[in-house]
């Protein structure tokens, strides 16, 4: 059984995109700012008790590495700034204000900017109203063969989007000027609608996810890795798109793994031993042979009953069909996402 890591849902957000002021900054003026914008990205981790990342080699910021990840020196969003604060109730949720300002270098697409800015947005929102952070793995938004993948950057956004937040509306955007330098940096303000936890909540319950790789060539072997903070039931999901058309298929559990329970600080590495003795594999596959690159996300729920199938098939309603039901139900539940790209041979 040859499981593939298929292609990301093809969905878009509201806001629109349009193209980026002719003026270009200098070379120098760039690498002021984005030598300002990982300063402040210091501040922001020491502030909430992670570790300062080391300067990778030409002076960026050095993402931390992932969970299974073999890319350690992926290039870090330029985040210079981030906030939000509460607006009031919503249809079962809670409104809440995210902004960011990012560094954006002369090479950088006016889509890869905006994405890594409603990423920190979306980010800085969810953090504000519920007081835990966001684990989910983001794509490198930063990649050349991203460049002009508007479509794709803008699925990831909403396939990465985090499981509390129902409903998310961009209010602002745009490039801003720095001191010498124009257009150096891209701002997003937006609203999402945060369904809240209960009061007696475990903030502590978290699960992560991750892949054996970031990039991917076509045929590549992959494995997923899952690691949760409590006892817990996990589900993995695969989201792609078929002829533009999104699609959910539920990997676990399956007729192999029929249910798979962790324990708190336990890693799952699928497919196991077990799996694989059965003929369980997955491989890098683009989802149509005309494509040079695809941008992908694998999902996981964690939840500490396990779910009946109402709730956790996507069968009706794909993904956002499990997020509402997962949120109208009472048992204690979380998320994460790994997004990845494949790349032609």
């Amino acid at each position: 059984m040859n499981r593939r890591l298929a292609p990301l849902l093809a969905a878009v957000l509201a806001a629109a995109c349009g193209g980026r002021a002719a003026q270009r900054p200098s070379p120098g003026a760039v690498d002021a700012v984005k030598a300002r914008a990982a300063a402040a990205q210091t501040d922001l981790d020491r502030a909430a008790g992670v570790a300062p990342t080391a300067p990778a080699a030409g002076g960026g910021a050095a993402l931390p590495q992932s969970v299974g990840s073999d890319d350690a020196r992926a290039p870090r969003a330029a985040l210079q700034d981030r906030s939000g604060r509460v607006l009031g109730p919503g249809d079962g949720c809670t409104w809440v204000i995210g902004e960011s300002t990012v560094a954006a270098g002369a090479q950088d697409t006016r889509e890869q900017v905006r994405a890594s800015a409603i990423a920190q947005a979306r980010a800085a929102a969810v953090q504000n109203f519920l007081g835990v952070d966001i684990h989910s793995r983001l794509l490198d938004f930063e990649q050349e063969g991203l460049r002009s993948q508007a479509r794709l950057t803008e699925s990831l956004l909403l396939t990465t989007r985090n499981g509390r937040v129902l409903d998310e509306r961009v209010l602002g955007e745009g490039y801003r000027d720095d001191p010498d330098c124009p257009s150096c940096s891209y701002f997003v303000s937006l609203k999402d609608c945060v369904a809240p936890l209960p009061a007696n909540a475990d903030k502590d319950f978290r699960v992560e996810l991750g892949l054996s790789r970031t990039r991917f060539v076509q045929g590549d072997a992959a494995q997923i890795t899952v690691t949760a903070t409590r006892d817990c039931t996990v589900y993995l999901y695969d989201l792609y798109d078929l002829g533009s058309v999104p699609k959910t298929a539920l990997v676990v559990p399956n007729e192999i793994v029929t249910q798979k329970s962790l324990k708190a600080g336990e890693t799952w590495t699928y497919p196991d031993a077990d799996a694989q003795k059965a003929g369980v594999a997955l491989t890098a596959q683009l989802p149509d042979s005309s494509d040079d690159v695809s941008a992908e996300v694998i999902r996981v729920v964690a939840s500490k009953a396990p779910l009946p199938p109402s709730v956790y098939d996507p069968t009706a309603g794909g993904w956002f069909g499990v997020m509402r039901r997962l949120a109208s139900q009472t048992i204690p539940w979380t998320d994460d996402a790994a997004a990845f790209t494949i790349y032609r041979k």
